[in-house]
């Protein structure tokens, strides 16, 4: 592995720490935050490996925790702004489209989004172990994202985790 590759798995791995980290944080407005600073990191990663479909996504990402986070204000809860978002997650997929495999973080982030919007921490950590997470596994497997494929199997694990800590009771104040 050279350097340049060697750096970006690096990235990745820097993302994948805070991804799994925050699911065991308990407050849902918390984790918006953990997992938009991951969305960061993820983001150069995957430009840097040349999945630029990984990358735009996780660009999304990152606005989409900005807009989570406020959530109390009129245009933030907005259905047009979920409508937006979800619209802008499509078209990043149709634009970067590469074949099948491509399109299941497009899905998987429409998904994960419906989840989030609702601001239940139990609802979003289902869609996260049996939506969210098998998608990007499979997607990174096939971009040769070492911490992506790690990322993805540890936050499968933190949730069971969370789901073995805190059962159904989630902290739901940032709906």
């Amino acid at each position: 592995m050279s350097p340049f590759e060697i750096f970006a798995q690096a990235l990745g791995f820097i993302g994948a720490g805070i991804y799994v980290f925050s699911f065991q944080i308990k407050d849902v407005k918390k984790l918006f935050i953990m997992q938009s600073v991951a969305a960061v990191f993820f983001c150069i990663h995957f430009v840097l490996l040349g999945a630029y479909t990984g990358a735009l996504q996780n660009s999304l990402a990152i606005l989409r925790g900005i807009i989570l986070l406020f959530r109390d204000k009129k245009w933030a809860k907005n259905k047009f702004t979920l409508a937006g978002l979800i619209l802008c997650f499509i078209v990043s997929g149709i634009v970067t489209y590469s074949g099948i495999i491509g399109l299941l973080p497009m899905i998987a982030m429409i998904v994960s989004t419906l989840a989030m919007w609702t601001g239940d921490g139990f609802k979003i950590r289902v869609t996260q172990l049996a939506a969210t997470s098998p998608l990007w596994l499979i997607y990174n497997i096939s971009v040769t994202s070492i911490s992506g494929i790690l990322t993805e199997s540890f936050n499968i694990i933190s949730v069971i985790v969370s789901f073995i800590r805190y059962g159904k009771n989630y902290d739901n104040t940032s709906r």
